[in-house]
């Protein structure tokens, strides 16, 4: 089948978003005009959100094989403790920070996509790009110079800071470098420090941090004086770190050095027509956090159902992605840049107080909290979309809302453990939403009476029939099963941990959980009406 969308850029945003367009069965092309993927560890960490992602595609397992968890990060000053923040209390299943080599994500991604068929086209470079309304008209560069034309309905531009895809729809990338310059380092390091925490010093010279990978081997990222590549070497970081760390220690078996400057830069619009940006070739920001990487993929992840929606012809949502995707990474270079600027201060005085209130600001339960969820990455959300809405009763705007602190239209969708009604077999909700799929969570309680669970009945089949194998539903109720349920998709909670997971306070309420796990639309009281006037405001099905 002639491919329908081009990607180009094979890193780990476009291996992402490859494998999930494979999984919809979305016809491609992924290109890459670097001769083979990356042999070195480059981005490291995937933080709780994105290994839920990789869940939902089939593939955390791997990841999980392939790297080291990472549960703690500590901070120091003067080689002293400052404080520390517990990865572990992230509401997440995934209760921890993944250290994997950029090479390990990317070679899982490419494993993963050659055992369905596709490969990777590489020594194949974007050189020009047009659109009309009968597709995208691009020029590729081949190997041995040779120049291929061929149109496409939709070209995605996964390749990075330099983007060319970007650099042909003339889109601006504002912001600035910062001025100081790092030293990176992948080395092997004995000492009496955790190998399985991330340390972080700060010193009156410079920060340097350690990110831990397998077998006490670190990345090392320190802030330095000018670029001077020629003196990075074991005896270079050896002596950075028994200066701003003051922990005894011994560096040894270096495999990657380099130096580097970092930015802070942005797109102001992630999709022109039928061209769409992801990652780095839409937004640039400090290392710090780790988030570029996991940024990008969740773009990936965000935008490949809205294309596979609007190929199929089962809707159209991809006017969503720009609007949604773009206060995420305009949030991410915020963050990463105040990370960045309280972790490079120079000043003494500045020094101090930082070193000073930190440990007092992340004792504060609800600022530890919000720290762990961001970095993690599961505060992300889409509550100002226009694609999301809730219903709960004719005055839609009152803040009396039935709900009970449960996670609003455009929040992550929680986990929770369910029951099968007939098996008894344990099931998780992410099980349910696992799949690429729109699932319909209906909740209501054992004592329904018929009337109301024919009408649950009724609403299933009315966007079963609208948006076909697009959803799946499920009936969750409380500790018995009602007779009048489908018993295939019936479940119990019998510790009522999803209807509270949900804010379900109300005999009935629904909620439709869209294909990346985001709520779409929240109804309590139920109202079908409501719900399929939010499927024709958003032209779904």
């Amino acid at each position: 089948m002639r491919p329908k969308v081009l990607i180009v850029g094979a890193g780990p945003v476009g291996l992402c978003l490859a494998c999930n367009l494979k999984r919809y069965d979305v016809p491609f092309r992924i290109i890459e005009k670097k001769p083979e993927a990356s042999r070195t560890s480059k981005a490291l960490g995937v933080h709780a959100r994105s290994l839920e992602m990789l869940e939902d595609m089939g593939l955390v397992e791997q990841f999980i094989e392939n790297g080291l968890k990472v549960h703690r990060i500590n901070f120091y000053a003067e080689g002293k403790v400052l404080t520390h923040v517990n990865l572990s209390e992230v509401d997440s299943p995934y209760n921890f920070t993944l250290d994997i080599p950029q090479c390990n994500t990317e070679g899982i991604f490419i494993e993963h996509l050659a055992k369905q068929g596709v490969t990777v086209e590489r020594y194949v470079e974007l050189e020009k790009l047009t659109q009309d309304e009968d597709g995208v008209h691009v020029e590729l560069r081949k190997k041995a110079g040779l120049i291929e034309k061929s149109t496409y309905e939709y070209v995605i531009g996964c390749d990075g800071a330099h983007s060319t895809v970007r650099h042909q729809l003339d889109l601006k990338f504002e912001g600035a470098a910062y001025p100081e310059h790092f030293a990176l380092a992948d080395v092997h390091i004995d000492w009496g420090l955790s190998p399985e925490e991330m340390h972080m010093f700060f010193h009156g010279e410079g920060f340097v941090i350690l990110f831990p990978m397998r077998d006490k081997r670190y990345r090392v990222i320190a802030t330095v004086e000018g670029k001077d590549d020629a003196k990075l070497d074991e005896a270079y970081i050896q002596d950075l770190l028994d200066r701003r760390t003051r922990h005894q220690c011994h560096v040894s078996d270096g495999v990657w050095f380099s130096s580097f400057r970092i930015h802070h830069r942005m797109v102001d619009e992630y999709r022109v027509g039928r061209v769409f940006l992801a990652g780095d070739s839409a937004h640039i920001h400090s290392p710090a956090g780790g988030q570029g990487m996991n940024t990008g993929m969740q773009d990936a992840y965000n935008l490949a159902w809205k294309l596979a929606l609007k190929l199929q012809d089962k809707g159209d949502l991809l006017e969503s992605y720009s609007p949604e995707r773009l206060p995420v990474g305009h949030d991410v270079v915020e963050m990463t840049d105040r990370m960045t600027k309280v972790a490079t201060l120079q000043n003494s005085l500045g020094a101090a107080i930082r070193n000073r209130l930190l440990p007092v600001v992340v004792s504060l339960g609800i600022v530890q909290h919000k720290m762990i969820e961001t970095i993690e990455e599961v505060s992300v959300n889409y509550r100002g979309s226009q694609w999301v809405d809730e219903y709960f009763g004719s005055n839609k705007s009152s803040s009396r809302s039935p709900f009970s602190h449960g996670p609003m239209a455009g929040d992550r969708a929680p986990d929770a453990i369910i029951t099968h009604s007939t098996s008894g077999k344990p099931i998780r909700l992410f099980d349910l939403f696992r799949g690429g799929h729109y699932t319909l969570l209906l909740f209501t309680n054992s004592d329904a009476k018929d009337d109301d669970l024919e009408h649950l009945n009724s609403i299933a089949e009315q966007i079963r029939n609208r948006i076909g194998n697009w959803v799946q539903c499920a009936y969750i109720t409380g500790r018995k099963a009602p007779k009048k349920l489908p018993e295939r998709c019936l479940y119990l909670d019998a510790r009522s941990t999803a209807h509270k997971n949900y804010g379900v306070t109300l005999d009935q309420a629904l909620h439709l959980i869209r294909p990346d796990g985001y709520i779409a639309f929240r109804s309590m009281p139920l109202n079908v009406d409501a719900l399929n006037a939010y499927l024709d405001r958003i032209q779904l099905g």
